[in-house]
């Protein structure tokens, strides 16, 4: 273990133990002779939980997969005509296509 874990494992056992005896920071730091404001700050800064110092260990790459979304799933046009028939399309059909079948309805 480097330095700096060292000295966040000494924090970190002054802080689980200052929660568990259930008193006061001032208290728990006069009885084991530490500054009381060393031990808020650690009590802060791990609660904010692993810096970069400690998250190089913790850091796991996965390989990504694009799922489609739901969205995609439902057409991007529909068509209903009042006789009950519909035209659903996943992409939009070209714009020629769509002013060829509105004028084939008049």
């Amino acid at each position: 273990m480097d330095q700096a874990g060292e000295l966040e494992a000494h924090w970190r056992g002054h802080v689980d133990a200052w929660r568990a005896s259930g008193g006061s920071q001032k208290a728990y730091c006069e009885q084991h002779g530490l500054r009381s404001h060393s031990l808020s700050y650690w009590h802060r800064r791990l609660a904010k939980g692993p810096g970069p110092s400690g998250a190089r260990g913790l850091l796991t790459l996965v390989p990504a997969v694009r799922v489609p979304s739901a969205a995609a799933a439902t057409p991007s046009l529909s068509l209903h005509s009042p006789q009950g028939w519909r035209l659903d399309f996943a992409a939009l059909p070209p714009a020629g296509w769509l002013t060829a079948l509105w004028g084939e309805r008049t």
